[in-house]
């Protein structure tokens, strides 16, 4: 019987619409669940830190498995 793969290698991504700058992607050891991945929620810190302000409410996330 084979396992179920839940969890793989993939990328990422953050979607603004009405601020364009919190835009970006990146790759990840780990993505599945209907959770964000540890690299995307780090770049959103980092951006938090760079442009001084919270996240815009339209920032979207996604991630595509490998």
């Amino acid at each position: 019987m084979g396992m179920i793969k839940f969890a793989s290698s993939g990328s990422w991504w953050l979607s603004c619409e009405s601020a364009p700058k919190w835009n970006c992607s990146g790759d990840t050891k780990f993505c599945g669940g209907f959770t964000m991945p540890d690299e995307c929620k780090n770049k959103i810190e980092k951006l938090k830190e760079k442009f001084k302000e919270e996240p815009p409410e339209d920032l979207e996330w996604g991630y595509m498995k490998d």
